[in-house]
């Protein structure tokens, strides 16, 4: 989470009086700072962004204020499954059931109590980044009281500058395009039952249901035809398909080998909360369950050799984990760094969680991981992998290398990765560090600037307010960062 948010909170009483006053219809906002991230693979990218805190609270509380149009106008959760408002804490934009995992079972109960039908399953190819905005709107404006008009037009010109002008694409990320992306395929839910087609969804995932393979293949039609007539989306060709109940079952809902079989048996001593289970949490029970997992094995194993690693099932592996603070996998990950920077998140997720370890594996540790920032080779490693690397850093101040950080800071051309060795900084810099970033404050984007001011925290109380009447701050967050 953005450092800033905190800063935000602790401020809230101060900051909700002023932006309370601001008028969305002349509210210019804020950059975004954008990177490529993988999609568990190498080569297939999406462009990601991260949203200044302003902006995220507009976003959010615009949605928020749409937020109960948008579910009355959806089908029954027992057809569409993801992200349903009904029963939401009153702190959240949806609730956290049905999942995926309810989705999931309601499809294998339907297909084992028919085994004589067929499933058809498929995708949208790129949903988010390809949501026409326009016809978002008027999504938005068709299950929206009047007053409500304000609000989607205040959005609407908010999804533009999130685009940089294009007229498609919600951000990725923030929960509130989650439920937009929901009232964009109302009208596709609809299309389809008015077709009278059965299906289940959740989010861009379709699975039909019929007798006989030709009324499958007339059920995707009609869904690929509404999403491209409606909505300019196509279908996932790769992931589009018709099954027999018994090959759907088999093929997605059977363990079939020993590595889904460790999964499901790791699955059963974490339960449902692995990110928030610790070694200690365990019973003596679980533990010898865990204990007796190879898990050093299991990683190897989807490190393959050659460029055919299983990402997925890296990221579960180091994900799942990560709480357990297993030293035994700190040599393999560290050997393959370079084949893991398509899942450089659950990396330093991984690495995040060890609280106690000696001086010497520490320095090793963050060594191997700004190696590749400072390679002065061709091949730099992607943002993405730059920016979680740099975030191992922000978690703790144990991490030092303060000399090398500010290093990766002067010499990186990038924005994105500026602002998350100044976040490092702010954690491990000495005041030597904090003074050379002062020259770098009247460039790069606001979130840069907030990481640099989180840093100057580095600098003395009169070198602090000096710095901070020199720069003249106009924007309230900036002058709360530095003041921090």
């Amino acid at each position: 989470m953005p450092p800033e948010l905190d800063v935000v909170r602790k401020n809230w009483s101060e900051l909700s009086l002023e932006l309370a006053d601001i008028d969305l219809d002349t509210y210019n906002g804020y950059s975004r700072i954008f990177c490529f991230a993988p999609k568990l693979t190498r080569l297939n990218l999406r462009k990601v962004g991260l949203l200044h805190p302003f902006d995220l609270i507009f976003y959010t509380s615009i949605v928020l204020a749409l937020r109960d149009g948008i579910s009355a106008a959806r089908l029954p959760a027992d057809r569409v499954f993801s992200y349903r408002v009904e029963g939401a804490a009153k702190n959240r934009l949806y609730a956290e059931t049905p999942s995926w995992n309810e989705f999931r079972e309601a499809v294998k109960t339907k297909v084992s109590n028919n085994p004589d039908s067929g499933v058809g399953i498929t995708d949208i190819a790129d949903f988010y980044p390809r949501v026409y905005q326009h016809r978002l709107v008027n999504a938005l404006e068709a299950c929206s009281e009047p007053s409500e008009r304000d609000f989607i037009r205040a959005l609407e010109k908010m999804l533009s500058r999130f685009s940089e002008g294009t007229s498609y694409g919600i951000p990725i990320g923030p929960p509130a395009s989650r439920l937009l992306g929901e009232a964009v395929l109302i009208d596709v839910d609809s299309t389809l039952t008015s077709f009278g087609i059965d299906f289940m969804r959740f989010v861009d995932d379709f699975v039909i249901f019929a007798d006989t393979p030709r009324l499958l293949e007339y059920g995707l039609r009609v869904l690929g035809e509404t999403l491209i007539q409606h909505h300019g989306l196509t279908l996932q060709p790769a992931k589009t398909k018709v099954l027999s109940a018994s090959e759907y079952l088999a093929h997605y809902l059977t363990v079939h080998s020993e590595k889904e079989i460790n999964r499901r048996n790791l699955l059963d001593v974490f339960g449902d909360d692995p990110y928030e289970t610790s070694y200690e949490d365990l019973d003596d029970e679980q533990k010898q369950e865990l204990d007796a997992f190879n898990l050093s094995g299991m990683l190897s194993d989807a490190l393959t050799e050659g460029e055919n690693v299983d990402y997925r099932e890296v990221s579960f592996i180091l994900g799942r984990l990560s709480a357990l603070q297993k030293p035994e996998l700190i040599p393999i990950v560290l050997e393959n760094l370079e084949r893991l920077y398509p899942v450089a998140h659950s990396v330093a997720a991984f690495f995040k969680k060890f609280g106690s370890l000696d001086d010497g594996t520490r320095h090793g540790i963050a060594e191997a991981l700004l190696a590749p920032l400072l390679n002065e080779r061709e091949a730099h490693p992607s943002e993405y992998y730059s920016i979680w690397a740099l975030s191992v850093f922000q978690e703790d101040s144990n991490w030092d290398h303060a000399e090398q950080l500010i290093r990766i800071f002067r010499e990186t051309s990038s924005d994105p990765v500026r602002r998350y060795a100044a976040l490092a900084l702010a954690a491990v810099a000495t005041r030597a560090e904090a003074v050379a970033l002062r020259d770098y404050l009247t460039s790069g984007s606001s979130l840069s600037r907030t990481a640099m001011l989180l840093a100057t925290r580095r600098l003395g109380r009169d070198e602090r307010r000096h710095l901070r009447q020199s720069l003249r701050l106009n924007d309230s967050l900036e002058k709360l960062c530095i003041a921090e």
